[in-house]
């Protein structure tokens, strides 16, 4: 007959311990306490430890030692949705760090590309110096407002507007407005903010793509 009990004295280490009977816990009988071998306890999501509450049959072996076998957790149900629940909070959390590790790489990938051809344009007098001097001077002046806005953030000062900093990044600055979000990982995992920072990346390339020849013909 199924029996209530409690784990005492686990082995983690060598998968087993013993389970002594609540009624001789509670000084009624002299129940004796039965050894459990791990291989005798229904999966509840992780492993046993001292004081989890059983249910179990007692079994005598050949050398009559009293045995727990059908041995399982009494909370077994919610243990498993515990531990379901872990498992998927794991996997979600690897999954936004894998998300976020794509993101880092894309945008290291694009800031490196813009400074290089920002260097090339000039070296190979793609378009005049006044270009590369303007997204320089606006790239620090956007990185600086990132940094000053990550700082009242942090302080719980009065903040930047997002509509200030867009306006920096549609106006050259948006090189030195990624690389701020990655020195100091400020905005880097707002969707809206990032959906508005690309579209004015989208745009100032856009704007620069047909002023170009203009440029050079001006010139």
């Amino acid at each position: 007959m199924p029996q209530l009990g409690r784990i005492e004295q686990w082995n983690d280490g060598k998968g087993y311990g013993f389970v002594r009977p609540l009624q001789s816990q509670a000084g009624a009988g002299d129940a004796a306490r039965a050894f459990v071998h791990i291989k005798a306890i229904a999966r509840a999501g992780r492993r046993p430890a001292d004081g989890d509450l059983v249910r179990y049959d007692g079994e005598r072996d050949a050398r009559g030692r009293l045995n727990a076998v059908n041995v399982s957790f009494v909370n077994a149900g919610m243990m498993r949705a515990q531990a379901q629940r872990r498992a998927e909070t794991k996997t979600a959390t690897r999954q936004r760090r894998a998300s976020a590790a794509l993101v880092d790489s894309v945008q290291r990938f694009v800031i490196a590309g813009a400074l290089l051809a920002l260097a090339a344009g000039s070296m190979l007098e793609l378009w005049p110096q006044v270009v590369t001097l303007a997204y320089a001077a606006m790239g620090t002046v956007s990185f600086f407002a990132y940094a000053i806005d990550k700082k009242a953030a942090d302080s719980g000062r009065w903040r930047t507007r997002e509509s200030t900093l867009h306006a920096f990044d549609l106006l050259c600055g948006w090189p030195g407005g990624l690389l701020a979000q990655q020195a100091f990982r400020h905005k880097t995992r707002k969707i809206s903010f990032q959906t508005g920072f690309w579209i004015t990346v989208a745009l100032n390339c856009a704007a620069l793509y047909w002023l170009l020849p203009r440029i050079g013909t001006a010139s």
